[in-house]
């Protein structure tokens, strides 16, 4: 199988997708992918959007619930979500002078990014097998609590119901595993940055290029060999991110703050 790079959640965020780019030259991957939201929070969509555009194969990059949001009506979005996806659609619209430029490009393939692919019993998602765009797969349901009142046994049994074997998902910006045998979360420093594949049926979350949430600022990605999962933490000029989110007044400051701590 080739040697795969899983990228997701990059947000805008060219200096993290950079650093990102510069550690993936160095593994000797076959290709790129990504699971979405390439947009949303912060401050350089267009640049984001060519990057992607650019490095990933076609065909093998999914929909986020921050691009669709981008692209269309940001409902269900939080006040600070909603300015930025707002703000982001100007930046990233195709108007009547863009008809033969980049901007037209861009917007096409944004548009016509698909929600899931498979690739034999490989499953690619930006969410959740059962709702592409906005469920959230977490370790608080593992352990049996609700996040927004569903049953979260319920949640993973239907969830894993779709899988075929495994499943590579972003959205939660929480990288680790869960297993389907079990129900189990296993976290990175359980699992020491590597996952091997086995019979169960697992749910990985590649973690989040442009604003990871697991406490660990630095950018997260996966390297997938078909054999096994390796997780890559990236430092990157995080302050010249929060420097073009402090001084851009559509995105709220506590967009650039979070960064600095990964939450």
């Amino acid at each position: 199988m080739p040697r795969i790079a899983i990228i997701s959640d990059v947000h805008s965020n060219m200096p993290a997708l950079e650093a990102v780019l510069a550690d993936i030259a160095g593994q000797r991957v076959d290709a790129i992918y990504c699971l979405g939201d390439v947009v949303g929070y912060g401050p350089e969509p267009v640049a984001a959007m060519s990057r992607v555009l650019e490095v990933c194969v076609r065909g093998r990059v999914i929909c986020g619930n921050h691009d669709h949001a981008s692209i269309y009506e940001p409902i269900g979005f939080n006040a600070e979500a909603r300015n930025a996806a707002v703000w982001t659609n100007k930046q990233i619209k195709a108007g009547w002078f863009s008809l033969f430029g980049g901007h037209r490009k861009r917007w096409e393939w944004l548009k016509s990014l698909p929600t899931s692919f498979t690739e034999g019993d490989v499953l690619y998602v930006h969410a959740s097998p059962r709702n592409h765009l906005e469920e959230y797969i977490l370790e608080e349901h593992t352990l049996g609590r609700s996040y927004l009142g569903e049953d979260p046994r319920q949640l993973l049994e239907e969830n894993f119901a779709l899988v075929p074997h495994t499943c590579f998902v972003g959205h939660t910006h929480r990288p680790g595993v869960v297993t389907g045998d079990d129900f189990a979360w296993h976290s990175l420093p359980d699992l020491n940055l590597r996952w091997t594949i086995d019979a169960r049926k697992t749910i990985i979350n590649v973690g989040s290029v442009g604003q990871p949430r697991d406490s660990d600022p630095r950018s997260c990605y996966v390297i997938f060999d078909g054999a096994s999962v390796e997780w890559r933490r990236v430092t990157y000029d995080i302050e010249k991110t929060r420097k073009l989110i402090y001084d851009n007044p559509n995105l709220g400051k506590a967009l650039g703050d979070r960064l600095v701590v990964g939450r």
